[in-house]
């Protein structure tokens, strides 16, 4: 990949880590004293989007924080669909609208952009500061929201979207907990990390996604149907 291409994404990156008050800078001596360790570490993943000839550079810097020797931790991971929620959803789609019998249902297809760093850290946690931050010697970063590769960011998010979601009527699935219905809209969603899909008619779909746009910045795909 291109060295000035590279360099470009990471101070793009930073700057909006910054701007998004993804972190606070304070002392090592201030880690050390509350958490008795130096602060988590980090590196750069850089993924070129593009390709050979044309490349789009996009990196993101994620925490080295998988270390512990503790087995398997279910806590580690958000919950996943089943293939049968995703094909229950465009049987939905293909059946008339319980409000309009002669107009079928679109799927509105969205995703949210930097997913983990929406949730707020509760508690004391640093991770070291990359040289494009441009930190002063001796600091290190307490986060105020998760990054990626922190060990509670995946269930953070998930426990973030669904409360937004069941508070604005929707019940969440029993069996699946990334399954959601809204009873008066007649609303059917499903969430694959950072990616949703929702069924409805056009004026409800309306309403889901004016939603989701307040409460995270969030890429609409399209509709279909």
């Amino acid at each position: 990949m291109k060295t000035k291409e590279v360099e470009k994404a990471r101070k793009e990156e930073v700057t909006y880590m910054k701007g998004r008050t993804i972190w606070e800078e304070k002392t090592i001596e201030e880690c050390i004293q509350r958490t008795g360790k130096m602060p988590i570490t980090v590196r750069w993943v850089d993924t070129n989007k593009g390709t050979k000839e044309e490349q789009e550079i996009r990196s993101r810097l994620v925490a080295r924080d998988f270390k512990a020797k503790d087995g398997n931790r279910d806590d580690l991971f958000a919950s996943t669909p089943p293939l049968e929620g995703l094909r229950m959803l465009f049987s939905k789609a293909a059946a008339p609208s319980r409000k309009r019998r002669r107009n079928r249902r679109k799927i509105l297809l969205m995703d949210a952009r930097k997913a983990h760093l929406n949730p707020s850290v509760e508690g004391d946690v640093y991770i070291q500061l990359p040289e494009e931050a441009g930190a002063a010697p001796g600091t290190c970063g307490k986060l105020v929201h998760w990054i990626y590769g922190m060990r509670p960011a995946a269930q953070a998010w998930e426990s973030l979207y669904a409360g937004k979601l069941e508070g604005a009527g929707f019940v969440r699935g029993k069996g699946r907990a990334v399954m959601f219905y809204h009873m008066e809209r007649d609303i059917s969603g499903l969430v694959h990390g950072d990616d949703f899909v929702f069924v409805g008619d056009d004026e409800d779909l309306d309403w889901i996604q004016g939603e989701m746009v307040k409460w995270f910045d969030m890429k609409v795909r399209g509709r279909i149907g």
